[in-house]
């Protein structure tokens, strides 16, 4: 999802709008990385770039911070390895999604 399609109720907040931007940005990271959430049980998703394929990451904070660690991570230059082994220690908890989008 981008462009038009990020409006709406499910994008109110700035990070919701934020992540969905990055997450267009680092797609082939994306499809590497598990999500936590267990959505892929509910949901049928096969990766994190699942979850932002449709308003899934919009509403779920655990999707959305993994995306925000992932593509901070990313630009830090890190290996998909080393940041699939951080979504897995739970690191993206650190992320403050309502930092996400703010000038």
């Amino acid at each position: 999802m981008h462009g038009g399609q990020l409006t709406g109720p499910f994008f109110r907040k700035a990070w919701q709008v934020a992540v969905y931007k990055q997450a267009a940005q680092i797609p082939d990271v994306l499809f590497q990385l598990p999500c936590l959430c267990g959505c892929e049980r509910s949901l049928g998703h096969t990766s994190l770039h699942s979850c932002f394929e449709g308003t899934h990451g919009a509403i779920c904070g655990t999707c959305a911070a993994e995306e925000a660690y992932a593509y901070k991570m990313t630009k830090r230059g890190w290996t998909v390895a080393k940041i699939r082994a951080g979504i897995e220690h739970h690191a993206y908890e650190s992320i403050d999604l309502n930092k996400l989008g703010q000038s």
